[in-house]
């Protein structure tokens, strides 16, 4: 896919097998969207994950760069996207630590943001909670 796409990056269309379960979809959309984690479930009816475990949230929310001064209502913020990895991978993954974290959605997403007048603030926290659903 990735090869087409590079080859080709305008009228890409892709048709999937029927079929296909949150086991193939679920780590290929997060691929396809550039997540730098994505659960994989270990069976289709799989619907919890990580019950009592302590994540990694982030939160990457778009904000104007400069603060608004007309008096009418303007963009404010918005959640570009939201997503958490366990704490453990992150004790044993450099690549997966706050720090690398942030820094590889900032540089993903902060350049062309600035372009349109824009800026991006990544908030992190460690939550514990009863499940993860997809």
């Amino acid at each position: 896919m990735n090869a087409d796409m590079l080859e080709s990056p305008a009228n890409i269309l892709f048709s999937f097998a029927d079929g296909l379960t949150q086991e193939t979809l679920v780590p290929l959309a997060a691929t396809l969207i550039s997540y730098p984690v994505a659960y994989i479930p270990i069976s289709a009816v799989q619907t919890s994950f990580l019950a009592g475990q302590p994540l990694d949230v982030y939160e990457a929310i778009v904000l104007p760069a400069t603060p608004p001064t007309s008096p009418l209502p303007t963009f404010r913020q918005h959640t570009l996207l939201m997503f958490s990895c366990p704490c453990s991978l992150a004790e044993r993954d450099h690549e997966l630590s706050p720090d690398r974290i942030t820094n590889r959605l900032q540089s993903q997403f902060q350049e062309r943001l600035a372009m349109i007048g824009l800026s991006l603030s990544i908030h992190h926290r460690v939550e514990i909670l009863e499940r993860v659903a997809l």
